[in-house]
């Protein structure tokens, strides 16, 4: 297996990128009818042009588009599939900032049987491809981010059985990493913030409630990635966090709730993307159960708040996790993408400066975990 402690991606972009002003204006011309599709599309290329050329700019050894075509965290996905449509009632439960529940109104669900009648990921990389120098990674949800588009009063019909949904969104997903794979795509980030509810006592009565088996979740449905990660050839990173809502998260615990049943059975991933900004999040003692032929990509920059973080508070918070996991294999990133309407692109952009310090180790005496 490949040495981990001989790469230079130790500075990752977790996903988004800020949106800037004039394509959230082209958006909204675009749906008042007052821009046309093509005009739109030469907007939308020309954002992620910049973004390809910020991040190399920045000497990124592994970058993405910022995920800038989609307008939504979805979109990706729902736009290439049928079998998701209007659902009226239906809601999504965060954790509020008091400790309460909240439910945030989710506008479509599963309403029939999914299949995949295109992909805009591919679509997305095909471009990235002919534009981009460096190294491209592509972000597509794990099949596991159905428990947000599952509801019981609108996808039961279809799918009286939770889990045969999220068996047919592994298929759809496995459809395209097999595309992605074949044009030449050699990084697939697998995004399962939904994993943190594995983390949360609380969050199992709310399961319950919505007819989602949480420990089949916890057991097959880590096994579903670890079988779509078994590719020779690709890294695939994962990356777990509690949302990317700036007041409110989807779940509490530490990661020591799922150490064993995320880092233990996801052999096939090769780096964990871990965020660490949350409150409830945790320490960095788990991490000393990550197998050491992995990578850990630290989410300390956080996406939610303007706030720039101290290069030393950066450093030190490094050396604290390398007393659990080896320095040269940790990697730094913010804490989930920054297309949360938190951070502007001023923001975005003083938060990124930081980051070429970060592409070699920091600490001159990498330290073995104790």
């Amino acid at each position: 297996m490949r040495d981990k402690s001989q790469d230079h991606n130790h500075a990752h972009v977790t996903g988004s990128l800020a949106v800037p002003p004039f394509l959230a204006d082209a958006r909204r011309a675009l749906v008042a009818g007052q821009l046309a599709p093509a005009d739109y599309k030469r907007i939308e290329d020309r954002v992620v042009d910049e973004a390809i050329a910020l991040q190399e700019a920045l000497g990124l050894g592994l970058i993405n588009d910022g995920e800038l075509r989609r307008v939504q965290r979805f979109e990706a996905l729902t736009s290439s599939i049928e079998g998701v449509g209007p659902a009226e009632g239906h809601t999504v439960k965060w954790n509020g900032i008091d400790g309460s529940i909240v439910e945030y109104p989710m506008p479509y669900a599963v309403v029939d049987k999914i299949r995949r009648v295109r992909s805009k990921t591919v679509e997305e990389f095909t471009y990235m491809r002919s534009r981009a120098r460096a190294d491209i990674k592509v972000t597509i949800p794990s099949p596991t981010i159905v428990t947000a588009l599952w509801s019981p009063r609108h996808s039961s019909s279809a799918y009286p059985d939770f889990f045969d949904l999220v068996l047919d969104m592994a298929t759809v997903i496995r459809a395209d990493i097999e595309e992605l794979v074949g044009l030449g795509c050699r990084h697939i980030q697998l995004d399962a913030p939904d994993l943190s509810f594995l983390a949360d006592p609380a969050r199992r009565d709310t399961f319950a409630q919505d007819r989602i088996p949480l420990q089949r979740l916890a057991a097959e449905g880590i096994e579903l990635i670890n079988e779509l990660a078994n590719v020779p050839g690709v890294e695939f990173s994962i990356h777990i966090c509690r949302g990317n809502m700036a007041d409110a998260w989807m779940a509490n615990g530490g990661y020591e709730q799922i150490a064993e049943q995320v880092f233990g059975h996801a052999r096939n991933i090769d780096s964990f993307l871990l965020e660490y900004t949350s409150p409830g999040v945790g320490s960095f003692e788990p991490l000393a159960k990550v197998p050491d032929d992995k990578r850990i990509v630290l989410g300390l920059v956080a996406s939610k708040s303007r706030e720039l973080e101290p290069p030393e508070l950066l450093e030190r918070r490094i050396k604290e996790a390398a007393h659990y996991f080896p320095l040269e294999q940790l990697a730094l990133s913010s804490s989930c993408g920054f297309a949360n309407g938190v951070c502007t692109t001023a923001d975005q952009q003083a938060k990124l400066l930081w980051w070429p310090a970060w592409q070699t180790p920091c600490g001159a005496n990498p330290r073995r975990r104790t």
